[in-house]
């Protein structure tokens, strides 16, 4: 039995960055770029009004003073007119600013005169006020975005700023789920009273969606060594396979069995984790395998520490790992065991400070714990009483929040 730490260590040590690809910008949301981009422009790329208002050269104001306007500038409009001494242009948000101008004057300090012809400024403005100037937000050449940078809806709008039509990401890899287990029926049916319904298949989908797409369900299948071997035959096509349940010491857990006689390499099988030490890390050839426990929230918990950060590492990321924040503890917890605990919990704000405490739940087979619950609190190994107004870690998953 080896530690977290260890297991995700081998996990991302065996996890490799895939090729990069081109995608259209609209596609690209989600993924990772696979190249840095640099700005085709300045930002703003002409000295632009921050305010509606008049632009004026800002040492001839001296309140109240009238002054001519001469022109009336728009957004998308060239100024035809320079300013001088005794003139303004009026002007609006994000338009050119004109020749000869270096301030404006915001509309509400002003009054307009004579059918817009005049103006009388009601306030003293300094040089360079309301002004965003030419290339102050990023100069032409700059790098805007760096490699390994998740593309969210704000670098999409930067790479559609800098006219990057086309990007290149990391492959995303492909996604096989199976679960196994005699007891299980398909989540149309409705179950015996021996029997549960297939949730872990939907769940790892969902989880692993969160940050991909292409995955798919393989399906259910029966304790039977044949047909366990024929679905995995099918799953290693994918570049991940992920399997729940069949992993445990019982008599009927043969994924393990399975796995081996098909020559796949097993890196651990245990691991000092609660829930879910019966975890599962192999490889064939560049297929990497995750059998995890059946229970609904041992898989749920294992995929957050195990599956998901190997998928970042897959797409490109450099930063694998969830939020940990630090909470004041509201009850006290008893520790049975010496392995590190992932417990569903419930994380609030009292007094600009974070809150935690332990949700009910009857074990790993709970899996309505995980619906009550919106983070994961950490219990170390080293651990070995916690008390109400303790300080405690806990993990934030983007699938409790």
């Amino acid at each position: 039995m080896i530690s977290v730490d260890e297991a995700l260590r081998i996990v991302l040590n065996k996890g490799k960055k895939l090729l990069p690809r081109k995608v259209k910008l609209e596609n690209a949301a989600g993924l990772c770029l696979a190249e840095s981009i640099k700005s085709d422009l300045n930002m703003p790329p002409f000295n632009r009004a921050a305010m509606d208002g008049y632009a004026v050269i800002a040492k001839d104001i001296k309140p109240p003073v009238d002054i001519d306007v001469i022109e009336s500038i728009r957004a998308g409009y060239n100024p035809k007119k320079k300013v001088s001494s005794g003139q303004a242009s009026k002007i609006m948000t994000g338009a050119v600013v004109p020749k000869g101008a270096d301030a404006v004057v915001k509309v509400e300090e002003t009054k307009s005169l004579d059918n817009d012809k005049r103006v009388r400024i009601l306030k003293r403005i300094g040089k360079g006020v309301n002004i965003a100037r030419k290339g102050e937000d990023v100069r032409v050449g700059k790098t805007v975005l760096s490699k390994g940078t998740r593309i969210r809806a704000q670098e999409v709008g930067i790479l559609a700023a800098v006219g990057a039509n086309h990007v290149k990401v990391h492959s995303t890899p492909s996604i096989g789920i199976i679960s196994t287990g005699d007891e299980l029926v398909d989540i149309t049916r409705k179950p015996k009273p021996w029997q549960i319904r297939n949730s872990n298949s939907h769940l790892l989908a969902a989880q692993a969606r969160q940050i991909i797409t292409d995955i798919e369900i393989l399906g259910k299948v029966n304790d039977n060594k044949s047909e366990i071997r024929k679905l995995i035959q099918k799953g290693l096509k994918k570049d991940i396979l992920i399997l729940s349940g069949g992993v445990s010491m019982g008599e009927y857990d043969l994924v393990g069995g399975v796995l081996r006689d098909l020559g796949v390499k097993i890196f651990f099988e245990k691991v000092a984790l609660r829930p879910g030490k019966p975890t599962v890390f192999g490889m064939k050839g560049d297929k990497l395998i995750f059998a995890l426990p059946g229970n609904p929230v041992s898989t749920f918990v294992t995929f957050e520490l195990f599956v998901k950060p190997c998928i970042k590492k897959m797409m490109g990321f450099t930063s694998y790992g969830h939020p940990i924040l630090q909470a004041e503890l509201e009850k006290d917890i008893k520790i049975k065991k010496k392995r590190r605990e992932y417990r569903p919990a419930l994380l609030r704000q009292e007094d600009f400070r974070w809150k935690v405490s332990l949700v009910d739940w009857h074990g790993s087979g709970d899996l309505f714990s995980i619906t009550r619950a919106n983070c994961l609190l950490i219990i170390r190994e080293s651990v070995e009483k916690l008390n109400a107004g303790d300080t405690v870690e806990v993990m934030l998953t983007d699938g409790l929040l």
